[in-house]
């Protein structure tokens, strides 16, 4: 918050909401979060309580379904990416708007361009990290990761590095299209987003972040059978049919 409030301050046109997802948490996060609504108004800080458990997925798909904002960032509430990076990731999500716009013509002198109504997707990426984090993690974890990879490939295919950061930018439009559609609701829902990128021909990026790994994380062992199924899941809907692709969001 105090990051997006020394913005407003050096640029009077940018403007911000923060989103704040409660996944059904057991802890005293509605508390906090509603502090920060009392603190900054209902304008700047809003929060969707989900009730019970849902999963990543839901919650992320809940809010930006929600979101008002022409650019739609998801961020991880551990604090893992410093929010700073959202800059890269805007200065990225502008430039390939704008290509995609003009196909490489200047869009600055275009009234009609609006950012909020083109397709592009930025991931934040830890590709850059991989050999530091091979030497300290723990063996699972390194085992997991090089099996997720290599799952991933085979079920949304190449192209992003990195499809767990939970550190991603989208337009307006792009997000409309792709969480009006997105079905997994915990592990793999970010795999199944670059799947849907590249059904929609959205444009994806991958943008190198600062990120540090925070301890607490739930993914384990016990957690490798059900990415699995979700990425079968994935895979057998989309390729049979039976999980059917709106166009209309």
């Amino acid at each position: 918050m105090n990051y997006l409030h020394q913005r407003t301050l050096k640029d009077s046109s940018f403007t911000y909401e923060v989103v704040i997802i409660d996944d059904g948490s057991a802890d005293e996060t509605k508390r906090v979060a509603f502090e920060f609504v009392r603190k900054y108004t209902v304008d700047k800080v809003r929060v969707i309580l989900l009730g019970r458990n849902h999963g990543k997925g839901e919650a992320i798909r809940k809010g930006m379904m929600h979101s008002r904002g022409e650019l739609l960032l998801m961020l991880d509430a551990d604090g893992a990416t410093k929010v700073t990076d959202l800059e890269k990731l805007e200065n990225q999500i502008q430039a390939v708007a704008k290509r995609e716009y003009h196909h490489g013509d200047s869009s600055d002198s275009d009234p009609r361009f609006r950012i909020s109504d083109i397709p592009a997707a930025v991931f934040g990426s830890r590709a850059h990290l991989e050999e530091k984090a091979l030497a300290t993690r723990k063996w699972y974890r390194n085992f997991l990761m090089k099996g997720f990879h290599l799952v991933v490939l085979m079920a949304a295919g190449p192209g992003i590095c990195d499809t767990q950061c939970g550190f991603k930018m989208f337009t307006r439009a792009a997000a409309r299209k792709l969480f009006s559609n997105v079905r997994l609701k915990r592990w793999c829902f970010d795999v199944e987003l670059v799947f849907l990128c590249k059904w929609f021909r959205i444009s994806i990026s991958e943008i190198s972040v600062n990120w540090s790994e925070i301890p607490g994380s739930k993914v384990n062992l016990l957690s490798i059978p059900n990415m699995l199924w979700e990425l079968v899941l994935m895979s057998v809907g989309y390729r049979t049919g039976m999980w059917r692709i709106s166009n209309s969001a």
